[in-house]
């Protein structure tokens, strides 16, 4: 299987996870008993319509947003192979390394809807905050200042494997040296990581 036919397949299993969830896991139930106490039943009723009609441009976006997230790790990644003038990797075979490193991500999206699938008693909040082996299971997310969630929610498992992956499917380029190679990442993805979460942080502090 190429690059672009896993990259075709990685979005198709994130639409259906997307989907999946949205309609059998955030039901009306849950969006109704979590704003139960913030808006008036009409309001709730209006927002459901609202949301109904307009949930197909969500799934039209994943697509979008899928492709601009491998773009950007992609882009990371090859400023340091041109600061670094490695002529053994080109675009292409660093995009194909992050399409193939970036499918770990889908085992937490699996594991989110298996666990509520089978949960009888659970709130929006508890789906938002789920992320198993993240640094956020050690808190109770509720009792946190909400500009400290995402920063800690993405210190997890998941984000070491894929630097491992990612590292491991660039080593071929590098005569083989893992340590360089993850180097490269650590001080390329992991730099604009960091700065990623600085951003989400500070927006999180002015807009809430």
């Amino acid at each position: 299987m190429n690059v672009k036919h896993l990259a075709l397949l990685n979005t198709v299993i994130v639409i259906l996870l997307s989907w999946y969830i949205s309609t059998e896991i955030l039901t009306e139930r849950e969006v109704i008993n979590f704003y139960s106490t913030q808006l008036s039943y009409e309001q709730i009723e209006q927002m459901l319509i609202s949301q109904k009609k307009w949930e197909w441009v969500g799934y039209v976006f994943i697509p979008v947003f899928y492709l601009l997230k491998l773009s950007l790790v992609t882009l990371c990644i090859y400023t340091g192979v041109l600061l670094l003038n490695i002529k053994s990797m080109n675009w292409s075979k660093v995009f194909g390394a992050v399409v193939v490193a970036d499918m770990i991500f889908l085992i937490p999206a699996l594991i989110k809807m298996v666990w509520f699938t089978f949960q009888a008693d659970y709130t929006l909040e508890d789906v938002q905050y789920f992320l198993p082996g993240s640094m956020l299971n050690i808190f109770e997310p509720k009792q946190l200042e909400q500009w400290l969630v995402y920063p800690i929610q993405s210190v997890n498992i998941w984000e070491l494997l894929f630097f491992i992956a990612l590292a491991f499917g660039l080593k071929k380029y590098l005569d083989g040296d893992f340590s360089r190679s993850m180097g490269l990442v650590v001080s390329t993805y992991g730099v604009g990581l960091v700065v990623w979460i600085v951003f989400v942080t500070f927006l999180t502090l002015n807009f809430t």
